[in-house]
């Protein structure tokens, strides 16, 4: 009995817990177009979050960065800043990683 009420509590709790919050930039398909910047892009821009591939050494850099990309895309994102010019490497693995971030006043 006791078992059913805790069980029955947290599944109010979770019922009553507000909507997930929706996303400002809605993710975009892979391949989309993505600025890299090493260093913090000129314009204004509203921060993501963080982004990272890592890919196998067999990889070429270039898919790899395709990679890091299609992740800034899942997130909604039209740039990343803060990408080294060559991923670092680990043995048998290489990554890349910056932040993810949409231009400020473009377009949703």
């Amino acid at each position: 009995m006791i078992r059913r009420v805790v069980v029955v509590a947290l599944v109010s709790c979770f019922a009553c817990s507000p909507p997930a919050k929706e996303t400002q930039y809605p993710a975009r398909e892979p391949g989309c177009e993505i600025k890299i910047f090493t260093e913090i892009p000129p314009m204004p821009t509203d921060n993501i979050g963080p982004v990272m591939a890592t890919c196998d050494e067999g990889v070429s850099d270039g898919e790899c960065m395709r990679t890091l990309k299609d992740q800034a895309c899942k997130l909604g994102a039209d740039l990343i800043w803060g990408v080294d010019d060559v991923p670092s490497k680990n043995p048998g693995k290489k990554k890349v990683a910056g932040r993810a971030a949409h231009t400020r006043g473009a377009g949703k």
